[in-house]
């Protein structure tokens, strides 16, 4: 849920600042909200440093370095920071010359061994060279009085030098200009270049047991942003400091006390509408399950809007499995799943969760449709069989439009969950009466579809439901403070648009049948790969191991893809479809204390 929040205003001394600011501190509960800009020389280079600091520790591997206790001096991390930064891009502007030197090397290969100075030596002396591509029936348009050497040969092209003593040589074939540098010469330029960068990545690895001291840096000099960014954002009248806030609820009574006890005036309050109030969501062990997905996408919902992470991780996962579709896929990414929690223990446990039950419940549909490896015959084995239902079996024809019925379904369900949880919200207002239209209108809308994609036929409720909508849409959809009879007006002028906005609804339903398209999709392309390698055949040891290798290609292919589709499309039914009915706009501002990081 999200923890309500109060605004704070603390009024001091100017001379008390450093003081209050080192208590709000230590107390960790007060969002400040800065009340001038906190823009200054200060802070831009303390901002620069930082941003070098977190460079550099990002390059150096987790546990790649030696565990020492070292000194913690601010100025040693930044120079050990901004060292490994320049080693490392020395580093790559070296990697980047060996690559062009040995792209370099390979032409010269042709050309055999030579050094380009004495061909110019020659020249002084009245002997010309040029150096010339062509196939070998055109060198007959050399004219006899030129020397041709042929200096090497691939398949059909000739690599040739044509001499001549004092006369230009002009011959209509491809001309190659003469390399400023021979084999040898490059050959040494690649040796000097690898041994600089060796002797750079031997530095670069001695700065690598340098971050503990980084680190440690790095938390000292987030934390003297922290205040710098505090103090200039606070107000000042002549020897009268204040600062503005928002604190958690909880946490008010422990700000009260510390005011009262260091002599604080303080005023305590209700946040206003257009306040920039920051929002902290208190998670329950199951809805943060699906807050690392909610990190990987970066956003926030408003302070005043909803908590959906447990509405999220419920339909998430069932799309999840729908879009994978395959039994045999899911056991994949559990087995992966377990790897990963065996290997890596830093990995968080509600990540480690969300890793199981994905899997799982991609195993249970795949199981249900009879889905493994888009191999049928998997079906056929006793325990397998066992699990099927009929109406959802994936290989038969007719369960494709019960899956297309579940889809919508779903969408049906979800999003009349929103508009239901919108008008529970508004329990004390007429909008209630409104959402619960919307809510209707989202199952007339269910009705529609079914009667226009599935040809089933046009229930009677339709009319009631679409009825209902139209009915509390006019008479409270738009009602205010200003009078009843005014906001049925406003509703009746308004109409157009909430059946424009109606119609949405009709797509955003619509919509929901991805999860059948991608899942198929997901089906045929499985069943393409295993169709490839079974025309190879398993006769002969060569046969089976190009079929292993078209099996593995394609269901790891098609295992990414999946994965991809659940990123796109997956994430996008619960943050455009589903939050569009929850009027959620994806702005907050995420709760951030102003407090001192532990060395």
């Amino acid at each position: 849920m999200i923890v309500g929040m109060k605004k704070v205003t603390v009024v001091i001394k100017s001379a008390w600042l450093d003081e209050v600011l080192k208590k709000l501190g230590d107390l960790g509960a007060v969002h400040l909200q800065p009340v001038v800009f906190p823009g200054n020389n200060t802070i831009e280079n303390l901002r620069e440093n930082i941003q070098s600091m977190e460079k550099a520790v990002s390059i150096i591997a987790e546990g790649s370095y030696k565990d020492l206790v070292l000194s913690v001096n601010g100025e040693h991390g930044l120079v050990f920071a901004e060292q490994l930064l320049a080693l490392n891009e020395e580093a790559k502007l070296i990697e980047e010359e060996m690559v062009i030197l040995e792209n370099e090397y390979e032409s010269l290969k042709v050309w055999g061994r030579f050094d380009p100075r004495e061909m110019n030596s020659l020249k002084d002396a009245g002997i010309l060279i040029k150096l010339f591509t062509c196939n070998k029936k055109d060198l007959s348009i050399i004219p006899e009085e030129f020397t041709v050497n042929i200096i090497s040969e691939d398949k059909a092209t000739l690599y040739i030098a044509v001499v001549s003593k004092g006369k230009e040589i002009n011959v209509p074939l491809e001309e190659i200009q003469v390399p400023f540098h021979g084999m040898d010469e490059v050959d040494g330029m690649i040796k000097r270049e690898r041994e600089n960068l060796l002797n750079i990545r031997n530095e670069i690895s001695t700065l690598c047991d340098k971050r503990p001291v980084i680190e440690r840096a790095l938390i000292k000099s987030r934390n003297k942003l922290d205040y710098e960014e505090a103090k200039a954002g606070i107000g000042s009248e002549d020897k009268i400091s204040y600062l503005m806030g928002f604190c958690p609820d909880p946490l008010i009574e422990n700000l009260s006390k510390m005011s009262t006890r260091e002599g604080w005036a303080i005023l305590i309050e209700d946040p206003l509408q257009d306040d920039p109030v920051p929002t902290l969501i208190k998670h329950s062990k199951w809805t943060k399950i699906f807050q690392p997905v909610m990190d990987f996408i970066g956003i926030t919902p408003g302070y005043r809007e909803f908590d959906t992470n447990g509405i999220f991780l419920i339909f998430f996962t069932v799309f999840f499995a729908m879009i994978i579709g395959d039994g045999g896929y899911g056991a994949v990414f559990l087995i992966a799943a377990c790897i990963a929690g065996k290997c890596y223990k830093r990995i968080a446990r509600e990540k480690i969760l969300l890793f199981y039950l994905l899997p799982i419940t991609t195993i249970v549909w795949g199981a249900i449709t009879g889905s493994w490896f888009g191999v049928e015959a998997i079906n056929q084995l006793p325990v397998f069989k066992e699990f099927i239902v009929p109406p959802l079996y994936s290989y038969a024809r007719e369960s494709e439009s019960n899956i297309i019925h579940l889809c919508f379904l779903i969408g049906a369900l979800q999003l009349s969950i929103a508009r239901i949880w919108v008008a529970v919200k508004s329990f004390t207002s007429y909008t209630v009466f409104a959402e619960t239209g919307w809510a209707a209108l989202v199952w007339g809308i269910y009705f529609v579809v079914k009667f226009l994609l599935l040809n089933e036929e046009l229930s009677s409720v339709v009319f009631y439901l679409i009825g209902y909508w139209a009915a509390v849409i006019i008479l409270f959809g738009e009602q205010k403070e200003d009078g009843f009879v005014k906001g049925i007006f406003r509703g009746i002028t308004g109409f157009i648009i909430n059946a424009l906005t109606g119609i949405g609804c009709l797509s955003d339903l619509i919509s929901y049948i991805r999860l059948f398209a991608i899942g198929l999709a997901t089906r045929e392309v499985a069943l393409a790969f295993n169709n490839m390698a079974g025309d190879i055949g398993f006769s002969d040891a060569k046969s089976i191991v190009i079929a292993i290798i078209i099996l593995i290609f394609g269901h790891t292919i098609n295992i990414m893809l999946g994965a991809m589709s659940v990123l796109v499309h997956g994430i996008r039914l619960n943050l455009l479809e589903f939050s569009k009915h929850l009027n959620i706009q994806w702005s907050g501002i995420n709760y951030r204390p102003f407090k001192r990081e532990s060395l």
